[in-house]
């Protein structure tokens, strides 16, 4: 069973910082487009009304998978080669609304995810950094995390972005076990 928790916002300068990108954009601080803007306008207004529709906004789960990024994973490739994964501004928003939005009964509110960005700004790491952090922190028994797309080249970007991390992390070294051999990973 899944503790209840009522979570409420913060008003301190230590707001989480899902909530401080929507904030940040809500202002006009942080420049964003349309839909983002209404992404962070919706997630401000349930912050307000979150628990008369049966929703809670969990700032401790939202963070613990925010936390997984920089502390577990490591960046492949070019010059940020096995450095830390330091999720940006509007990659925290994306992780923290997946993971800390859940319904009364537990489970997370959003289950699909649509993310548009242009090439080269991280979404197939943070994509890899997401299918691993269900594959072993989701508290999901025998967890299945699939990568799909219309070419196999495709999906294989993503799944090599996770072998990659896999390799530099010692914490998930050990406790995923590659199969195919090396360079031919499933």
């Amino acid at each position: 069973m899944v503790e209840k928790r009522k979570k409420t916002r913060s008003t301190s300068s230590s707001v989480d910082p899902t909530t401080r990108y929507a904030m940040d954009v809500a202002s006009g601080k942080e420049i964003a487009g349309p839909d983002i803007r209404n992404s962070c306008k919706r997630h401000l207004k349930d912050l307000e009304s979150c628990h008369a529709r049966g929703l809670v906004w969990d700032t401790e789960t939202a963070q613990r998978a925010i936390d997984f990024f920089a502390k577990v994973l490591k960046l492949n490739g070019g010059e940020h080669e096995g450095k830390p994964f330091n999720l940006l501004p509007w990659q925290c928003f994306i992780v923290g609304s997946v993971f800390g939005w859940q319904n009364s009964d537990g489970y997370r509110r959003f289950r699909m995810v649509y993310v548009e960005s242009g090439k080269g700004s991280g979404k197939s790491p943070l994509a890899a950094g997401i299918a691993l952090y269900c594959l072993v922190a989701d508290k999901e028994p025998r967890a299945e995390v699939y990568a799909a797309a219309t070419k196999k080249d495709q999906a294989m970007i993503l799944f090599r972005d996770a072998v990659a991390m896999v390799d530099q992390s010692p914490a998930l070294a050990q406790r995923i076990n590659k199969s195919g051999g090396a360079g031919k990973e499933w």
